[in-house]
């Protein structure tokens, strides 16, 4: 895994409610655009951006 991919992963996180949440201020991020490779998310409260590959959606992390 690519030291850009580890980083995205550990950017956000699934969430109990089923959303994903900035990890860094734990807030819901909301799907700003759609790639054919990438969806880009912002947070709601810190307005930060991430892309997270569609190929590594399924090893975000869940909140527990």
């Amino acid at each position: 895994m690519s030291t850009s991919v580890a980083v995205e992963i550990g950017s956000v996180y699934w969430a109990l409610d089923g959303g994903i949440h900035h990890a860094s201020c734990g807030q819901r991020m909301v799907l700003r655009a759609r790639h054919p490779d990438e969806l880009v998310f912002a947070c709601v409260a810190c307005s930060e951006s991430v892309a997270v590959p569609v190929s590594v959606l399924s090893r975000i992390p869940v909140a527990t």
